[in-house]
């Protein structure tokens, strides 16, 4: 069974809202739901290297928002205003 991008973007949550990210949270939660991670995708729809987003193999995004500090699914369009923010703040 796979997961669904918002599955994985609130598993992540969790483990981050955690006050000590424990090895027991990694095993059960975090490393599995990283499974459906796609290396190739994500180093491709970050060329800039922010290293705030991962693209599963299905193709959903999910972005960091350093705003909400939170993971959150994202379209195409919230990741390049994303990375336009970025660009102007910078």
């Amino acid at each position: 069974m796979t997961a669904t991008a918002h599955e994985i973007a609130d598993t992540l949550n969790r483990a981050f809202d955690e006050p000590a990210m424990t090895m027991p949270i990694l095993l059960a939660d975090v490393i599995p739901a990283l499974a459906e991670f796609d290396q190739d995708a994500t180093t491709a729809a970050d060329p800039d290297d922010y290293r705030d987003r991962i693209v599963l193999y299905d193709g959903s995004i999910i972005l960091y928002d350093s705003r909400t500090e939170r993971w959150t699914v994202s379209s195409t369009e919230e990741v390049a205003a994303s990375d336009e923010r970025r660009r102007i703040s910078g």
